[in-house]
């Protein structure tokens, strides 16, 4: 009887064929870290990529309007933006219209309008923004339609990232409106705010 255990120990001391599986449960874990990793990323550029989108897409449609934006129009906006991007929370969007004079050399606020609680944008920020270099080089008495937009996204498996925003800026130039477009909130003449020269 003790040869027979001392023979089973000798032949499973000499045993290989478990090594592969011993090497698949030390690697599996790492194995799936990286996928999982892989995925979050790709949701992430999905994402953002999806917003920024959303914001060309309203940015193009303000920028063929011919009629003044009204607070329907904006409500409406940001209910596309949200629809477009499939957000769970609240996003913010932002539309501002500014205009440059050269011979002060400055650029100006025309109207600010927003929803979802971004904030009116106003000379000063817009002024910052200038500083910064992230508005573009404008002739004359031209209009430009600012559109900005913020998205939170929470990553759906935790890598080591938290969630964050993701904020775009978009500049387009009237199409339809050479001279800029106007704004009125209840859609009356009286309430307009229309770019100089316009």
């Amino acid at each position: 009887m003790l040869k027979r255990i001392k023979s089973i120990v000798r032949r499973f001391r000499r045993e290989e064929e478990g090594t592969v599986v011993v090497e698949a449960i030390i690697m599996f874990p790492t194995l799936f870290a990286t996928v999982l990793a892989t995925f979050v990323f790709f949701d992430a550029f999905r994402n953002q990529s999806i917003n920024l989108k959303a914001a060309y897409t309203i940015s193009d449609a303000l920028s063929r309007e011919t009629d003044p934006i009204t607070n329907d129009f904006m409500i409406n906006s940001w209910r596309m933006h949200r629809f477009l991007t499939n957000a769970e929370a609240l996003t913010k969007l932002r539309v501002t219209l500014i205009q440059y004079d050269a011979d002060e050399d400055d650029y100006s606020v025309v109207w600010p309008q927003n929803k979802g609680g971004a904030g009116n944008l106003n000379n000063s920020g817009l002024s910052a923004m200038v500083t910064n270099e992230e508005v573009p080089v404008m002739p004359d008495g031209e209009t430009l339609i600012l559109v900005q937009t913020w998205v939170n996204y929470e990553p759906n498996f935790s890598i080591g990232i938290g969630g964050f925003t993701f904020e775009n800026t978009v500049f387009t130039r009237p199409r339809s409106a050479p001279n800029g477009i106007c704004y009125s909130h209840n859609d009356t003449f009286d309430d307009r705010i229309c770019p100089l020269d316009s």
